[in-house]
Protein backbone atom coordinates (compact mmCIF):
# COMPACT_ATOMS: atom_id res chain seq x y z
CA UNK A 1 0.00 0.00 0.00
CA UNK A 2 1.40 3.59 -0.59
CA UNK A 3 2.56 5.70 1.60
CA UNK A 4 0.07 8.84 2.26
CA UNK A 5 0.01 11.45 5.05
CA UNK A 6 -2.44 10.28 7.77
CA UNK A 7 -4.99 13.01 6.55
CA UNK A 8 -5.05 11.83 3.01
CA UNK A 9 -5.46 8.54 3.82
CA UNK A 10 -8.27 9.23 6.15
CA UNK A 11 -10.27 11.68 3.52
CA UNK A 12 -9.31 8.97 0.84
CA UNK A 13 -11.41 6.36 3.15
CA UNK A 14 -14.24 7.60 3.64
CA UNK A 15 -14.68 8.69 0.23
CA UNK A 16 -14.12 5.63 -0.97
CA UNK A 17 -16.88 4.59 1.59
CA UNK A 18 -19.11 6.59 -0.49
CA UNK A 19 -19.36 9.63 2.68
CA UNK A 20 -19.47 13.69 0.81
CA UNK A 21 -19.95 15.46 4.29
CA UNK A 22 -17.09 15.13 5.87
CA UNK A 23 -16.58 16.65 9.88
CA UNK A 24 -12.73 16.58 11.04
CA UNK A 25 -12.24 16.85 14.40
CA UNK A 26 -9.09 18.31 14.42
CA UNK A 27 -5.81 20.28 16.38
CA UNK A 28 -6.48 23.06 18.93
CA UNK A 29 -7.82 26.66 18.19
CA UNK A 30 -4.58 28.68 18.37
CA UNK A 31 -1.90 26.47 18.69
CA UNK A 32 0.51 24.90 16.17
CA UNK A 33 0.10 20.88 16.60
CA UNK A 34 0.96 17.88 14.31
CA UNK A 35 -3.31 17.40 14.19
CA UNK A 36 -3.22 20.58 11.77
CA UNK A 37 -0.88 18.88 9.18
CA UNK A 38 -3.16 15.79 9.15
CA UNK A 39 -5.96 18.76 9.19
CA UNK A 40 -4.40 20.20 5.65
CA UNK A 41 -3.78 16.78 4.31
CA UNK A 42 -7.69 15.83 4.93
CA UNK A 43 -9.15 19.36 3.79
CA UNK A 44 -6.73 19.35 0.79
CA UNK A 45 -8.15 15.46 -0.25
CA UNK A 46 -11.62 16.77 0.43
CA UNK A 47 -11.86 19.58 -1.98
CA UNK A 48 -9.71 17.71 -4.72
CA UNK A 49 -12.92 14.89 -4.52
CA UNK A 50 -15.05 18.01 -4.49
CA UNK A 51 -15.97 16.52 -1.17
CA UNK A 52 -17.75 19.32 1.37
CA UNK A 53 -15.37 19.22 4.33
CA UNK A 54 -15.72 20.60 7.85
CA UNK A 55 -13.02 21.25 10.22
CA UNK A 56 -14.15 21.56 14.25
CA UNK A 57 -10.62 22.64 16.21
CA UNK A 58 -11.06 22.21 19.97
CA UNK A 59 -9.80 24.52 22.83
CA UNK A 60 -6.66 23.56 24.97
CA UNK A 61 -8.63 22.62 28.18
CA UNK A 62 -10.55 20.00 26.21
CA UNK A 63 -7.32 18.72 24.67
CA UNK A 64 -5.61 18.89 28.20
CA UNK A 65 -8.60 16.78 29.96
CA UNK A 66 -9.06 14.28 26.62
CA UNK A 67 -12.36 15.54 27.70
CA UNK A 68 -14.25 16.03 23.94
CA UNK A 69 -18.20 15.62 24.19
CA UNK A 70 -19.27 18.99 24.19
CA UNK A 71 -17.03 19.58 21.49
CA UNK A 72 -18.49 16.69 19.47
CA UNK A 73 -22.03 16.76 20.25
CA UNK A 74 -22.10 20.46 19.15
CA UNK A 75 -20.92 19.87 16.11
CA UNK A 76 -22.62 16.73 15.01
CA UNK A 77 -25.77 18.87 15.58
CA UNK A 78 -24.63 22.22 13.56
CA UNK A 79 -23.67 19.19 10.72
CA UNK A 80 -26.53 17.02 10.97
CA UNK A 81 -25.70 15.80 7.41
CA UNK A 82 -22.89 14.62 8.15
CA UNK A 83 -21.76 11.29 7.09
CA UNK A 84 -17.73 10.48 7.64
CA UNK A 85 -15.54 12.05 10.78
CA UNK A 86 -11.72 12.09 10.96
CA UNK A 87 -11.01 11.92 14.64
CA UNK A 88 -7.32 13.20 15.06
CA UNK A 89 -6.63 10.67 17.94
CA UNK A 90 -8.23 7.72 18.31
CA UNK A 91 -9.69 8.98 22.12
CA UNK A 92 -11.59 11.58 20.33
CA UNK A 93 -12.77 8.89 18.54
CA UNK A 94 -14.28 6.48 21.10
CA UNK A 95 -15.73 9.75 22.27
CA UNK A 96 -17.46 10.35 19.01
CA UNK A 97 -18.97 6.57 19.27
CA UNK A 98 -20.26 7.47 22.70
CA UNK A 99 -21.91 10.69 21.40
CA UNK A 100 -23.12 9.29 18.46
CA UNK A 101 -24.83 7.23 20.84
CA UNK A 102 -26.68 8.97 22.60
CA UNK A 103 -27.65 11.16 19.50
CA UNK A 104 -28.96 8.01 17.39
CA UNK A 105 -26.83 7.99 15.19
CA UNK A 106 -25.38 4.53 13.92
CA UNK A 107 -21.93 3.92 13.03
CA UNK A 108 -20.76 2.86 10.58
CA UNK A 109 -24.24 2.46 9.42
CA UNK A 110 -25.60 6.20 8.86
CA UNK A 111 -21.56 7.50 9.90
CA UNK A 112 -18.12 6.35 8.78
CA UNK A 113 -15.53 7.13 11.57
CA UNK A 114 -11.35 6.74 11.41
CA UNK A 115 -9.42 7.47 14.36
CA UNK A 116 -5.61 8.49 14.45
CA UNK A 117 -2.58 6.89 16.50
CA UNK A 118 -3.96 2.89 16.69
CA UNK A 119 -3.97 3.00 20.37
CA UNK A 120 -5.73 0.47 22.80
CA UNK A 121 -8.75 1.90 22.94
CA UNK A 122 -9.32 1.84 19.51
CA UNK A 123 -9.71 -1.83 19.73
CA UNK A 124 -12.15 -1.42 22.98
CA UNK A 125 -14.90 0.37 21.93
CA UNK A 126 -17.91 -0.68 19.78
CA UNK A 127 -17.68 -0.80 17.34
CA UNK A 128 -13.99 -0.50 17.24
CA UNK A 129 -12.40 2.67 15.91
CA UNK A 130 -11.25 2.07 11.91
CA UNK A 131 -7.75 3.81 12.99
CA UNK A 132 -4.55 4.97 11.12
CA UNK A 133 -1.39 3.36 12.52
CA UNK A 134 1.04 6.35 13.66
CA UNK A 135 4.69 4.56 13.78
CA UNK A 136 5.23 4.64 17.64
CA UNK A 137 8.35 2.44 17.98
CA UNK A 138 9.97 3.87 14.99
CA UNK A 139 9.32 7.28 16.22
CA UNK A 140 10.61 6.59 19.53
CA UNK A 141 14.09 4.82 17.76
CA UNK A 142 14.58 7.71 15.40
CA UNK A 143 14.62 10.27 18.23
CA UNK A 144 16.87 8.18 20.00
CA UNK A 145 18.91 7.86 17.17
CA UNK A 146 18.90 11.47 16.75
CA UNK A 147 19.45 12.72 20.34
CA UNK A 148 23.16 10.62 20.53
CA UNK A 149 23.86 11.98 17.00
CA UNK A 150 23.19 15.36 17.82
CA UNK A 151 25.37 14.97 20.70
CA UNK A 152 28.35 13.82 19.39
CA UNK A 153 27.91 17.09 17.12
CA UNK A 154 26.58 15.56 14.21
CA UNK A 155 24.07 17.74 12.40
CA UNK A 156 20.86 16.52 12.41
CA UNK A 157 17.30 17.38 10.55
CA UNK A 158 15.08 19.93 12.24
CA UNK A 159 12.17 17.81 11.54
CA UNK A 160 11.22 13.97 10.54
CA UNK A 161 8.35 12.84 9.53
CA UNK A 162 7.78 9.19 9.12
CA UNK A 163 5.10 7.20 7.32
CA UNK A 164 1.89 5.61 8.77
CA UNK A 165 -1.34 3.58 7.47
CA UNK A 166 -3.29 1.33 8.70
Amino acid sequence: MRQLPGGRLAAEHLISLGCRHLLDFGGIEKEDMPADDRERAFAETCREHGVDCVVAKGRSDQYYAMEYHDYIEQALLAHPETDGVFASSDVIAAQVIQICAKLGISIPEKLKLVGFDDVNIASLTTPRITTIRQPIKEMADTSIDLIVKSSQGELVPSRTVLPCGW
